[in-house]
């Protein structure tokens, strides 16, 4: 079974448009506009009708009302799609998890799972998607937004000129005042890398030398350090999401080695490649990675290769 990939606009307006329906101000021109946006897309009328169960969900409101008795009432965020604007609980595309409650001095430990990734709602109004095998430290502090990631991480970072927002990986920090960007740590032949995408605003990478704004559209690579940027090879991410927050692994000749990493960390199978020259044939395609062994068998096929399970979630790829 695949994982049917969703448009992130369309689940962050069905969000908002099933916020504002709870509203005692609901006017006709806004059923109108509903029913526009509606009409001819079952994919819509699927989406709004999650984000009104997830609404009206019990766990849901009880993390809410204790949020909001715990602290002062936040700024309100607004976004605007069309005719919608508002503050929504729902407004993260996808099933959101509130992170509640004062955080602790020494942060909120936030911990990523196999699978596709649920949103986390912040305190502050940001939201974070961990990969699998990730893990993020938040303190929210007065004067800044602190956050350390090791692993991979996307980010919704809520507007505050007052506290900047930082993620801060292996050396590497990443600032932002209000924006959407995906940090990636990995270990590769030249050793530890630092990946930062930027899919909305600017952000300011620093490493050793003096920092990149990096914008919409663009990626940072870190590398020992030094910064280097460059065009997204795929322009069209500056307005939607990773793939990996989608439940895709989608890959541009990369080695087989680095695909089984990525296919590792999100889903938490093991892959042993019999042959070191197995790990680097390049590898082109997108795989559901709600089924890892059908993802390594179709991968397998392609390139002549045998693909063998040696336990639960076991397998090993050798030479045909």
């Amino acid at each position: 079974m695949s994982t049917r990939p969703v448009n992130a606009k369309d689940d962050r307006e069905a969000a908002l448009w099933a916020d504002a329906r709870r509203d005692a101000a609901w006017s006709p021109d806004q059923q109108a506009a509903l029913e526009q946006w509606l009409e001819g897309r079952p994919d819509r009328q699927d989406l709004l009708a999650r984000h009104e169960a997830l609404i009206d969900d019990a766990a849901v409101i009880w993390a809410t009302q204790r949020m909001v008795r715990a602290r002062p009432a936040p700024r309100r965020r607004s976004w605007t799609f069309g005719a919608v604007a508002g503050t929504s609980l729902a407004a993260v595309a996808g099933v959101v998890v509130l992170l509640a409650g004062g955080l602790s001095p020494r942060g909120e430990l936030i911990e990523g799972t196999r699978g596709v990734p649920r949103p986390i709602a912040l305190a502050d109004g940001s939201a974070v998607r961990l990969n699998g095998l990730s893990q993020v430290r938040v303190e929210l502090g007065e004067h800044e937004r602190r956050l350390r990631l090791k692993g991979e991480g996307f980010f919704e970072v809520a507007p505050d000129k007052a506290r900047p927002f930082s993620v801060e990986v292996d050396g590497v920090r990443v600032t932002a005042v209000g924006t959407r960007f995906n940090v990636d740590q990995r270990q590769t032949a030249a050793g530890m890398v630092v990946e930062v995408e930027v899919f909305e605003g600017i952000v300011k990478v620093a490493g050793k030398g003096a920092p990149v704004h990096v914008h919409a559209g663009e990626q940072a690579r870190v590398v020992d350090g030094v910064v280097q940027r460059m065009a997204l090879a795929r322009p069209e991410l500056e307005t939607d999401v990773p793939p990996w927050a989608k439940g895709w692994l989608e890959f541009n000749e990369a080695t087989l080695a680095s695909v089984v990493e990525d296919l590792e960390r999100a889903t938490g199978v093991r892959v042993r490649l019999a042959d070191p020259a197995v790990g680097r044939v390049l590898v082109s395609g997108r795989f559901a990675y709600d089924d890892p062994e059908n993802a390594l068998a179709a991968m397998a096929r392609l390139h002549g290769f045998k693909l063998t399970r040696q336990g639960a979630d076991q397998f090993e790829i050798s030479g045909g």
